[in-house]
C-alpha cells in the first residue's frame, strides 16, 4: 500500500466548490462502463458517469 496523502491548507483553499447549477451526490453502486448509480442531494437516484479528465485522477469508493 502507498503512503497516505496529507492535504495541506493551500490545497484546501484551492478546492473547487459546486456552483448553483451543480448537484453533489454519493455513489451507491458501480454499474460498469464508467457508470455509477448516485444518490443526489435532492433525494433522487441518477445514473452518472465520470468524464475522462477526472477518471484518471479520482478514486471512487462505494
Amino acid at each position: 500500500m502507498g503512503k497516505k496523502k496529507v492535504i495541506s491548507e493551500q490545497e484546501l483553499s484551492e478546492m473547487i466548490l459546486p456552483s448553483p447549477n451543480d448537484v453533489l451526490g454519493v455513489v451507491v453502486k458501480m454499474l460498469g462502463f464508467d457508470r455509477f448509480l448516485v444518490k443526489c442531494q435532492d433525494g433522487r437516484e441518477r445514473i452518472c458517469r465520470i468524464r475522462g479528465k477526472m477518471k484518471r485522477r479520482v478514486w471512487i469508493r462505494v
